[in-house]
């Protein structure tokens, strides 16, 4: 089962301004559901997020002082977060608890809002007249495609990926900066021109796939659907890896692997990693963690000339002369034997483009999601004061006021996130691709598939198999993988 890290710093100081503005009971019919609240209203309202105590330290007592009447409930959901499946855990949790609002993963609100368990907004919004226009197009895309045509929540931040590059490398090596719009073909000839040392100490890669990647089949499968290409589909419940256009995808990218160009990316629980010390990457604040193995480091300690991310690097990129970030060298936990130690990061020039796109489709682009959904409980009896905490959550002043964190992006168009002197617009420039958001697989299907493809494409690239072969144990155990998750999901 994957699981998604919660961003909870940001959202939970707009939370505090949210819950500060607006929160109060009122009856549960639909027409009472949004009229202006008095801040002298009695009433409590439930609302369902990961930390009761942090929520209280960050809100609760704030909230008190501005509302002496109104009750706040927090039901802690730290526990379902954590879970085997935080899906069934939030299920189970919004039965027994019943709360008004809920801070939900995309995956939580995509099953609750299909299974009909959230309030559709669409009155709402039609009511206030809520510009949803103010918002990047591919968020609100997301948010209808998981919940199955219709707004069941809103988000106030995103993330969407970028080409990040090294200008410094490009320059050394005489090779032409890469542009917005660029086709995958375009970017992996880009790659390929720069030199190889596989196994050299300061070997350089021309792509880095990226610092979250720890398997070598995401990259196949992100320039795949950039083509308009699918490896599974849930409805049918098949699997269609072993076909001609799939395999050229393959090719393209395991001749990468094996001349050096592009960096392969480990598999396993150590994320390809290896042994040896890690890199710690502090906010700040003191509060996050970020940890990070050896090899996910190689675009900023210099040692690739291009790589696919998030605003995440940007943040990092730009606190390497000294600032919030505090990178450290730590060891695994449980030692971990010798190993390289990480490479430091490196100041240089960089800057963005848009993430490659395929001529067929080139205003759309993957890699959009959202840090956490805020959405309101279908049974609600408090819809007003929930439906308030959902705008103000999501509207200019905290948009202002988060459009300097480093993690997020934030989902209101008026506070796109800048950098001096950098392409940050490479950021919101694409939409998103519909193909891809109405895609649903089983979350253990994708993992354990990703481990399989990973498993043959080093064998190919090792020249242990053929990839005609290869492919067609990929086919064969995949579908078992797809046929196996798809009865589990459709037992009771």
């Amino acid at each position: 089962m994957i699981k998604r890290r919660w961003k909870s710093g940001a959202l939970a100081v707009m939370l505090l301004a949210a819950l500060l503005t607006a929160c109060s009971p009122t009856g549960g019919k639909k027409e009472q559901a949004f009229g202006k609240l008095d801040k002298d209203e009695e009433g409590t309202l439930k609302v369902a997020y990961f930390d009761e105590q942090a929520f209280l330290m960050q809100v609760g007592n704030a909230f008190q002082a501005m509302f002496p009447n109104m009750q706040l409930e927090v039901i802690p959901t730290q526990a379902v977060f954590d879970a085997d499946d935080p899906v069934t855990a939030m299920e189970k949790l919004l039965e027994e608890q019943q709360p008004d609002v809920l801070y939900l993963t995309e995956e939580q609100y995509a099953k609750l809002a299909q299974g009909g368990k959230l309030y559709d907004l669409d009155a709402a919004v039609k009511q206030d007249e809520y510009d949803l226009s103010a918002f990047v197009p591919g968020v609100i895309d997301l948010l209808k495609a998981r919940g199955g045509g219709k707004l069941y929540g809103l988000s106030p931040t995103f993330n969407s990926q970028a080409l990040y590059y090294n200008k410094d490398l490009f320059d050394k090596y005489g090779v032409p900066y890469p542009t917005d719009g660029m086709s995958w073909d375009e970017v992996l000839e880009l790659a390929a021109r720069f030199p190889v040392k596989k196994d050299d100490e300061d070997s350089i890669s021309g792509l880095f796939p990226s610092s979250q990647i720890d398997n070598a089949f995401e990259l196949i499968r992100m320039i795949g659907e950039a083509k308009g290409l699918q490896y599974a589909d849930t409805d049918s419940g098949k699997v269609s890896i072993d076909t001609p256009e799939w395999k050229a995808v393959f090719q393209q990218v395991i001749d990468g692997y094996k001349s050096g160009s592009i960096f392969m990316p480990g598999s396993g629980e150590d994320g390809g990693s290896g042994g040896g010390p890690r890199m710690s990457i502090r906010g700040a604040g003191g509060g996050k963690v970020f940890m990070m193995g050896p090899n996910a480091m190689r675009f900023m300690a210099g040692q690739a000339a291009m790589t696919i991310d998030g605003p995440m690097v940007m943040g990092m990129l730009g606190e390497t002369a000294g600032g919030g970030i505090r990178v450290t060298a730590k060891a695994p936990a449980g030692g971990g034997g010798p190993g390289k130690d990480p490479a430091p990061m490196q100041a240089f020039n960089w800057d963005m483009v848009t993430l490659p796109v395929d001529p067929s489709q080139p205003d759309v682009a993957g890699g959009y999601s959202v840090d956490g959904v805020l959405a309101i409980n279908a049974s609600s009896p408090n819809l007003a004061a929930a439906w308030e905490l959902l705008k103000y959550t999501n509207g200019e002043q905290l948009a202002k006021a988060g459009s300097k964190s480093m993690g997020s992006l934030s989902s209101r168009t008026a506070y796109k996130k800048e950098a001096e002197g950098k392409n940050t617009a490479a950021f919101y420039a694409l939409g998103a691709n519909s193909q891809t958001l109405l895609q649903s697989l089983p979350s253990e299907f994708v993992a354990s598939f990703a481990s399989l493809v990973s498993e043959h494409v080093k064998k190919t690239v090792d020249g242990t198999e053929m990839l005609e072969a290869a492919l067609q144990a990929i086919q064969s155990q995949g579908q078992d993988l797809l046929t196996k998750a798809g009865l589990e999901t459709d037992q009771p």
